[in-house]
């Protein structure tokens, strides 16, 4: 069976694959929301899920000229957010289980709005629960933590959003988005070279934070994710902003921070940010970066920096980060540390 760092290297013809299969893949909902008037978009999902559809929703804000939102599942129902019949809820799980997002997409047809699922399982309970699916094509992925499924979401998010929208512009997006997705190798080749010259700088992390913004903000999530769920410590990711908000606080000399430094207005404000830490806290700097960082530890390389979808360039070294690190430390991440326990919080549907 193949593992995290396998499905990273499968990921570019995962995307290529999905993007000639379309059509196919996106007719039934293309279909179920044809001539509807639909003002606002509302993507939920937990986990991996939910950062996909954080990824995707700027993209598809820009794409399509409405509203479109990331939200958790429970809040989403226990708050009696306002949706109606010009409402649509993409409710995304990979394995189709998930229990809150069910309970989020049978709240939304309550309230009429439209109801779409995505799942790599077309027989699941997202899928019975909605008006109709989308199903991911991405084939297996058995390990734990997800690395081709986010790739793979956020990127049918984005292609649904191109085929709604219709207009002749799509075609260019989709060019983008492929212009990232098929470097997606030589990052990884790239970064898997610069973490074993610099392994020692990381293997003993047990305290990650991931700081970004703009574009990366998806990836700041769920690298964060993946290197919980890989190293399994305390790691956490915050927008660069936010973090300044008392949350350098807790940063010690014990502490590994990820700087996803994309370029931009905020790139500044982050290293004169990152190089307080260093100084002051003594906090360890790793940059994930197409510019030198002086006096830092840095990953350099040429990233293509699409100001919609750098997130899927920059989370790859998390990704990659995660399994090292892991196996550097003796931990089996790709095996579960309790596989009962969705089933004793009942928060999948078997």
């Amino acid at each position: 069976m193949m593992g995290m760092l396998e499905y990273i290297h499968e990921t570019p013809a995962a995307v290529r694959r999905m993007v000639s299969r379309k059509s196919l893949l996106l007719r039934d909902a293309l279909q179920e929301i044809e001539g509807k008037e639909i003002h606002e978009i509302i993507l939920c999902g937990s986990g991996t899920s939910y950062n996909a559809a954080l990824s995707a929703a700027y993209p598809m804000q820009e794409i399509l000229g409405i509203r479109v939102n990331a939200v958790y599942p429970v809040p989403f129902a226990d708050r009696c957010m306002i949706v109606d019949e010009h409402t649509l809820v993409i409710g995304i799980s990979q394995a189709g289980q998930s229990a809150s997002t069910v309970k989020a997409m049978r709240y939304a047809k309550e309230h009429g709005a439209s109801v779409l699922a995505m799942s790599v399982v077309k027989n699941s309970p997202v899928f019975q629960q909605a008006d109709a699916g989308i199903f991911l094509d991405i084939g297996e992925e058995n390990v734990g933590p997800k690395t081709k499924g986010y790739f793979c979401s956020a990127v049918l998010l984005m292609l649904f959003a191109c085929a709604y929208a219709g207009n002749g512009n799509t075609e260019d997006y989709i060019s983008r988005i492929l212009a990232e997705t098929d470097r997606i190798d030589a990052v990884q080749e790239a970064f898997e070279a610069w973490y074993a010259e610099n392994s020692g700088k990381l293997n003993p992390a047990e305290r990650v934070i991931v700081v970004g913004h703009s574009a990366a903000l998806g990836a700041v999530y769920e690298g964060a994710l993946k290197l919980l769920e890989g190293i399994r410590c305390s790691a956490v990711g915050y927008e660069m902003e936010e973090f300044m908000h008392g949350i350098y606080h807790a940063v010690d000399a014990d502490t590994y921070l990820f700087a996803l430094d994309t370029p931009g207005e905020h790139r500044d404000r982050l290293r004169r940010l990152m190089r307080y830490l260093k100084e002051k806290k003594h906090a360890h700097v790793i940059f994930i970066t197409d510019e030198y960082a002086d006096g830092f530890d840095c990953f350099v390389w040429p990233f293509t920096d699409d100001p919609l979808f750098a997130f899927i360039q920059y989370i790859v070294p998390m990704q990659v980060s995660a399994r090292r690190i892991s196996l550097d430390q003796g931990t089996d991440c790709e095996r579960s540390a309790d596989p009962d326990f969705h089933r004793e919080m009942d928060s999948y549907i078997y």
